[in-house]
């Protein structure tokens, strides 16, 4: 199949793949917003949703696609008495990706958690589609592969993530044209992702071996879902979102670093090579990174929460504590590794969260179990998505049968 051609530059067609999801409903919001602009004049581009996919929770996305009077729809899984005559509906693990291939569009929403969201992402990048990316795992799993793709096609890949889209932001500052998948200029010497720290910032290693469930849960800055609030928790998702800086901005692990910054209101910070740091700051508001992704390379009146300077007492940014979070140096040992090391890095992390969220093993083995995983990882090359899908699965084997051991352990 060919790149599907572009329609008039005063429509744009979406699909949003996990629409159902934080980011996806959110992105709905956002384009209904940037819709309202255009209906008043004072925005040249109309947003139209012509497809949307989601994992299971087919009630919600019929009611998304009624709302919206979108017919084509991909799920995962489907529930056999709900009604589809109403719908064009794909249903299946590929269903994301056959809608991707099957419904002409100008921009694809990625937002589809986990490792789950690579195969529709990864062909709509072949295609030559532009993407805006918020399933992170994609580039941790397969980045060598999607980036070469993008290269080939011309897709461009806009960073959705709120860390990422303060990095493009500072490196526009320099380049107001640039986007990945180009690489940082050599003028940066390093880029900086900051954290807010969790639920467990100030915690000791002993209370983080056996904090509960509830307590991982309870972020104090953003609203997620329960992955990516376990992953904020165990600095995860920040170690998966220097593997994924790495892909986006062609930077190696020396270029890369990361703080933690309570108030999570400065997202990036790149240092440059003549001593001065730009940095990007917002309220911690994913409509805005949604937005920018959504509207680039204009800048219109924007719906997410504005940042008010002058209530802001300090900015607190402290080292990250390797002991406490052992992630982070995770996370630069897989970029130097290269090869197969994020799928498995990231498929052990997903399936270490899964066995927590089912009370198989306590919250402070998560990153002990990935670490053990990595420890012992056979890096091989990936020449296919086949490689990646592989590793995936022989990670997730690993920390089933690591989970095992902990449970018999355990009585």
């Amino acid at each position: 199949m060919g790149i599907i051609a572009a329609s008039s530059s005063s429509t744009k067609r979406v699909l949003i793949l996990g629409s159902t999801g934080s980011i996806g409903v959110q992105t709905l919001e956002v384009i209904e917003h940037l819709n309202t602009l255009e209906s008043k004049g004072e925005s040249s581009v109309r947003y139209e949703i012509v497809g949307l996919a989601a994992g299971s929770n087919h009630e919600q996305l019929a009611a998304q696609a009624i709302k919206l009077g979108v017919r084509d729809l991909a799920i995962a899984s489907m529930c056999e008495e709900f009604d589809q005559s109403s719908f064009n509906f794909r249903i299946g693990k590929d269903a994301a990706r056959r809608l991707v291939e099957e419904v002409p569009c100008d921009l694809v929403v990625g937002a589809i958690v986990g490792i789950a969201g690579l195969d529709s992402v990864y062909r709509a990048i072949q295609l030559g589609i532009n993407v805006a990316l918020a399933n992170k795992e994609t580039l941790v799993a397969a980045g060598e592969l999607v980036i070469q793709a993008a290269q080939r096609s011309g897709s461009k890949l806009f960073p959705v993530d709120s860390e990422h889209a303060g990095v493009w932001q500072c490196l526009q500052s320099l380049s107001n044209s640039y986007c990945p998948p180009m690489s940082a200029p050599k003028s940066i010497d390093r880029v900086i992702l900051t954290a807010s720290g969790g639920p467990f910032r100030t915690h000791t290693r002993d209370q983080i071996e056996n904090a509960s469930l509830n307590d991982a849960l309870n972020h104090p800055n953003w609203t997620m879902g329960a992955k990516v609030t376990i992953d904020s928790a165990t600095l995860m998702n920040k170690a998966l979102e220097l593997i994924e800086a790495h892909w986006l901005f062609g930077l190696d692990a020396n270029r890369l670093g990361a703080v933690i910054h309570p108030q999570s209101i400065v997202h990036a910070m790149i240092e440059c090579t003549d001593s001065s740091v730009i940095t990007q700051m917002g309220a911690p508001d994913m409509k805005a990174p949604i937005q920018h992704a959504l509207s680039f390379p204009k800048r219109i009146q924007g719906c997410a929460s504005k940042l008010d300077v002058t209530k802001l007492s300090h900015l607190d940014f402290f080292e990250i504590d390797p002991d406490r979070f052992p992630a982070i140096n995770l996370a630069m040992s897989v970029i130097k590794e290269g090869g197969d090391a994020g799928a498995a890095f990231n498929a052990a992390n997903e399936q270490a969260v899964n066995a927590f969220l089912n009370n198989k093993i306590p919250f402070g083995m998560i990153d002990q179990s990935v670490a053990r995983i990595m420890n012992d990882w056979d890096t091989q090359p990936i020449n296919t998505i086949e490689d990646v899908y592989a590793a995936d699965s022989k990670a997730r084997e690993c920390i089933d049968r690591l989970c095992e051991v902990i449970a018999e352990k355990s009585q």
